[in-house]
């Protein structure tokens, strides 16, 4: 093994920050304990590293308790491979025991290769062979053999790559020093209720296990996929002998060449893509962190890790992602759910006062942001940037304008899922948004397959990227700020003249276009509910004449329950109070100006219309 594997060295263990010593150093003290060693010791000692050194001489074949102890309570372990290392048993039992650590808990081992051939350590030949002449006999020399093998295949340093021993002590100690976690966890400001995540997302992650694990942190985009990530890998890291976290994947996808340089640079200790393709196979040895953050399709995946298979035991594979099919069937996958009310209220005031209470005179105001951010950690900051140092006045003012007008740095963000949809499944979703949000899964189905929309397959993609949910009950659910990005959609296809826009579902909108004749072949739907009507209603179906590609009418008054009742296309309905009606346009044959209909309504009863 060359220094061509220049090591980013972490801590280990999943609970590293309870262990006694940052490293423990493993010799043969006759070669090196009155020179490099020693050297080394003091070296990690002035820069405040603890370091276990064992100063007793080492009797017997069988390494002592305490030294058990040690070694298992150290979060690296240093092994320096001098010539006559093999000769000893009492160092092989070292190593065995460093070799179970890694296997066990994750240890990190990282092999120094002092005035020694690696390729005699790893194949246990030149002195090491003849040590073993020495051992022949013993039951343990089968172990000793592939831990040695193990150990020397890691990432490591050799002295014959360095002039001098004060050159080749400086640079492990400067990688040491660069790359060595900080004892106490890292606490990033402003994060809320993430405890509970971690909590799951470390009893998903198997961190004791040998078992490599791709897992995957699903949500919508602004639930905190990235924070939660971020916010992993840096209390995780110092468990993995490399680490890398790639950011917005998605956005580089040109460049994924480049990305997996950047990846196998990082994670081999290489500048500038100073690396061989034969390089990689040596992470097979190696415990690795990865994170692939805000990865978009499959390819990106498949591209950057699947192609390789270069991840040693125990590595870890984050992925953040809005579409959960680009994830295995076997993955790991944490789902990021909304904020609750506590936890909304005390990011948005940390953002906004900057402390986790609301302002005196706010609480109110605070409460309808947060009403109005439903949990997605992205709109509270946001908001509450905005709203840092405003008046109640503009509060008030702000908060009118959201009813109407989205905020675009946030409808931004969450259409970017919406951007990765094909035609149908851009329809589907808008029509969800504007006609069907919580309506029963197998009457959208029926409705837009009668559209020829495919909903069976744009459903499961819908759902796949969070765009929606069913509910326990089999319903279509949609966050709040994800139907009001699909209102956003339709209302910017023509801000201006609401006719030529495709779906209409604000009543007062659609009294205007249907009192005033401003529809157009550009409207697909229309949904009125008229509980929301202060008088009655007159509708012809002229007023539809101009609507050439109306697919879906739903007339109805949502405080009554039963009002569907099929007549004939063929009936006059003038003045006919009725409860319902259903209209099958398969069934009519010629425009739908061939036929009037005026539905009056009956503060009596109310009525519904709804044509299919």
């Amino acid at each position: 093994m060359d220094e061509q594997q220049r090591i980013n060295v972490v801590g280990s263990s999943s609970n590293s920050c309870s262990k006694s010593h940052d490293i423990f150093l493993s010799f043969r003290g006759e070669d090196t304990r009155w020179n490099f060693t020693s050297h080394l010791y003091e070296a990690l000692n002035k820069e405040k590293v603890k370091t276990y050194i064992d100063d007793q001489l080492k009797k017997g074949d069988e390494i002592s308790p305490a030294l058990i102890k040690a070694i298992e309570d150290s979060r690296v372990s240093i092994v320096i491979f001098s010539e006559n290392y093999a000769s000893s048993k009492w160092c092989l039992g070292e190593l065995s025991k460093i070799m179970e650590c890694r296997e066990e808990s994750g240890q990190v081992v990282i092999p120094v290769f002092y005035m020694v051939d690696p390729a005699d350590v790893r194949k246990q030949s030149g002195s090491y062979e003849r040590a073993f002449v020495k051992h022949e006999g013993d039951r343990r020399c089968k172990q000793w053999k592939a831990d040695l093998t193990k150990a020397a295949n890691l990432a490591g340093y050799h002295s014959k790559n360095y002039r001098n021993e004060p050159e080749f002590l400086k640079k492990i100690v400067e990688d040491l020093l660069g790359n060595l976690a900080p004892r106490h966890p890292i606490h990033l400001k402003g994060l809320v209720g993430i405890e509970e995540s971690f909590a799951k997302i470390e009893s998903l992650l198997k961190l004791g296990s040998s078992e490599v694990i791709t897992f995957g942190i699903w949500g919508m985009g602004g639930i905190g996929k990235t924070t939660l990530a971020t916010a992993l890998y840096d209390k995780l890291s110092d468990e993995f002998e490399g680490h890398c976290f790639l950011t917005n994947v998605g956005e580089s996808s040109h460049e994924l060449i480049a990305l997996r340089e950047k990846l196998f640079s990082k994670l081999l200790g290489k500048k500038d893509c100073d690396f061989k393709l034969s390089d990689i196979s040596r992470l097979r040895y190696k415990k690795v962190l990865i994170v692939l953050d805000d990865v978009t399709t499959s390819e990106q995946f498949k591209k950057l890790i699947i192609e390789y298979d270069f991840l040693g035991p125990g590595s870890r594979v984050i992925v953040t992602t809005r579409d959960k099919h680009i994830l295995g069937p076997n993955d790991k996958i944490y789902s990021v759910q909304d904020l609750d009310f506590s936890h909304s209220l005390q990011l948005f005031c940390l953002t906004v006062f900057g402390e986790k209470v609301p302002k005196d005179g706010y609480e109110e105001l605070s409460r309808r942001v947060i009403s109005y951010c439903k949990g997605v950690p992205l709109a509270l900051k946001v908001l509450g940037a905005n709203l840092r140092l405003r008046s109640k006045e503009a509060w008030e003012c702000e908060l009118r304008k959201l009813q109407r007008i989205p905020n675009m740095e946030i409808h931004n963000v969450l259409k970017l899922s919406y951007d990765g949809l094909d035609g149908t499944q851009k329809d589907i979703f808008l029509d969800i948004a504007c006609f069907f949000k919580q309506h029963s899964r197998g009457f959208v189905t029926s409705v837009l397959e009668a559209f020829d929309f495919y909903p069976e397959s744009g459903i499961e993609v819908l759902l796949d990227k969070s765009l929606i949910t069913i509910s326990e009950y089999n319903e279509i659910e949609m966050h709040g700020l994800i139907q009001e990005m699909g209102w956003g959609i339709v209302q910017n296809e023509s801000i201006q003249d609401i006719g030529r826009q495709s779906r209409l579902w604000n009543h007062e909108d659609v009294l205007d276009v249907l009192k005033y004749n401003k529809g157009t072949n550009v409207v697909e739907g229309i949904i009125l509910d008229l509980s929301k009507l202060s008088g009655d209603l007159n509708v012809s179906f002229n007023s539809l004449a101009k609507m050439a590609k109306l697919r879906y009418l739903q007339i109805y008054n949502q405080r009554v329950l039963h009002y569907l009742a099929k007549v004939s296309t063929t009936d006059d309905l003038n003045g006919t109070n009725v409860e319902g009606i259903i209209l099958d346009l398969c069934k009519i044959s010629g425009d739908l100006n061939c036929f009037t209909c005026v539905i009056a309504t009956s503060k009596s009863f109310g009525m519904g219309f709804r044509i299919l």
